[in-house]
């Protein structure tokens, strides 16, 4: 491990987020709250003075890319150090926060998770608001760029059966690293401001548009209003975040696909026709569970079922409407949705659409074969045969996925936390989503009430779903620190 290599590359990322950090203090000093516009500002200067500092003494004398093991270690020093730095100026600007608050609203915020120990937003200054927004769209453009050129590479999860679809027709005008990660930038951009029109037109203010455009493009969910979007009481904007959460949720390539016209490739896009088959069988299911529940199929039943359809699976987490008081089908049925996912390479956590697919046709062609012994079956996923190192790689993946959840919910119920609590909670943190269930982290309700080691643990979980399990993982294996590993 080239340590010192690999901090300079930190400290030179967290320059870039203490510059950041005078988007918010802007937005203070426009909303003329010079204290919080001052407390930015320090930080801003605490924050890039240092990390210029340490970059200069670090930094090497020869560029040379990074090597495997030594990718999974940046990788995830970049997304502390961004935790770390993120809180400084949420500690600062929020009252009566403790570090282990501050830590996990910046650490929710940067996994784009959405869970948060703030109250009293309609009131907090706007800078810190923005701020909150600004860490979930910085997260979202970083999961998408860990997504595309990352992930693939190292073989997490089954990500290599997308190599192909990553840097195919769609990125062969591109090749370079720089270059595909200006593409996927700008076009995460213009979908951000595309969003932020479309909330000013259906009735939001400005600022709220900005904040809220930006928490969906990057299925954060962070809100202005301690309500979410039930502060609006508005159906137009109910609507248009439903569109921009749905499109959210599909792969980032296809709108690079879009812009070069490849339309066949769109069609012929095996996860995005499970990820609306999916929600389209999903919302039938929760619209017969409501009906049978005595509750009246009208619109407002259609819209505030999808509404919190997307914003389960595509694990933004803004709440319209409290689906816990839905009963108990309903609890059950979210339940079980936190850790669907939308598609791969989009910003949403979960397992992702995929991997339930490849589980599916990896199921399907063994009960096949013992039918018939004798017959080859080769089971395949978007007119492709799936390879026995795909087929490991997400069965492995998700059986990391369920264990995590397991212990995480063992050890949340160590500090005090109920069955529901520990486990939702854990469940919620591992996926990104956000809201949980029970009596003290439900949609409706903040994670204010944990205590301090459950908030240590839950930002630990956000973390590690994020990244995919295995990058923060295999750091933990001695083989990875052994000399000629």
């Amino acid at each position: 491990m080239r340590f010192r290599f690999i901090f300079s590359i930190v400290a030179l990322m967290c320059v870039f987020l203490g510059l950041a950090q005078i988007g918010p203090a802007l937005v203070d000093l426009y909303f003329n709250n010079l204290k919080s516009a001052k407390l930015f500002a320090s930080s801003c200067i605490f924050t890039v003075s240092i990390s210029a500092l340490s970059y200069w003494i670090l930094r090497p004398k020869q560029e040379t890319p990074l090597r495997t093991k030594e990718m999974f270690l940046t990788t995830t020093l970049i997304w502390l150090a961004y935790a770390l730095w993120g809180a400084l100026p949420i500690y600062l600007s929020a009252s009566q926060l403790s570090c282990a608050d501050a830590f996990f609203e910046s650490m929710s915020g940067l996994t784009t998770t959405g869970a948060t120990v703030l109250s009293g937003l309609d009131s907090m200054a706007r800078g810190l608001l923005m701020w909150r927004a600004m860490l979930q769209w910085l997260g979202g453009i970083g999961v998408i760029l860990i997504a595309v050129t990352i992930l693939p590479t190292l073989r997490i999860g089954g990500m290599q059966f997308f190599t192909t679809e990553f840097s195919g027709d769609a990125m062969r005008q591109s090749p370079t690293v720089l270059q595909t990660m200006h593409m996927i930038l700008s076009v995460f951009i213009a979908l951000t401001v595309f969003c932020m029109l479309c909330l000013k037109s259906a009735g939001m203010n400005w600022f709220d548009a900005l904040a809220h455009a930006m928490t969906t493009i990057s299925t954060g969910g962070f809100s202005t209003h301690d309500a979410s979007i039930a502060f609006f009481d508005s159906p137009t904007i109910e609507w248009v975040l439903i569109a921009f959460m749905f499109l959210a949720g599909l792969p980032l390539v296809i709108w690079i696909q879009l812009c070069q016209r490849q339309f066949f490739l769109i069609r012929q896009n095996a996860q995005v026709k499970t990820y609306i088959h999916f929600l389209l069988l999903a919302l039938g299911i929760l619209l017969l569970g409501r009906w049978i529940g005595d509750s009246l199929l009208t619109e407002t039943t259609f819209r505030s079922s999808l509404f919190s359809l997307l914003s389960v699976i595509t694990t933004t987490g803004f709440v319209s409407e409290n689906y816990a008081q839905w009963g108990s089908f309903s609890v059950l049925f979210f339940l079980f949705l936190l850790s669907v996912g939308a598609c791969a390479g989009s910003t949403s956590g979960g397992i992702k659409m995929f991997r339930f697919a490849i589980m599916g046709r990896q199921i399907s062609s063994r009960l096949k074969a013992s039918v018939q012994p004798h017959a080859v079956v080769v089971p395949r996923y978007g007119n492709r045969p799936i390879n026995e190192e795909v087929s490991s790689s997400v069965l492995f993946f998700i059986g990391i996925y369920l264990i995590s959840v397991c212990i995480g919910a063992l050890l949340l119920t160590l500090t005090g936390l109920d069955v529901i609590t520990s486990f939702s909670g854990a469940l919620t943190a591992v996926a990104n989503v956000g809201p949980g269930l029970g009596n003290f982290i439900g949609p409706d309700m903040t994670f204010a009430g944990l205590p301090n080691v459950a908030k240590i643990l839950l930002s630990f979980m956000m973390l590690l779903g994020r990244l995919e399990f295995i990058t923060v993982i295999i750091l933990f294996i001695p083989f990875l620190w052994r000399r000629n590993a």
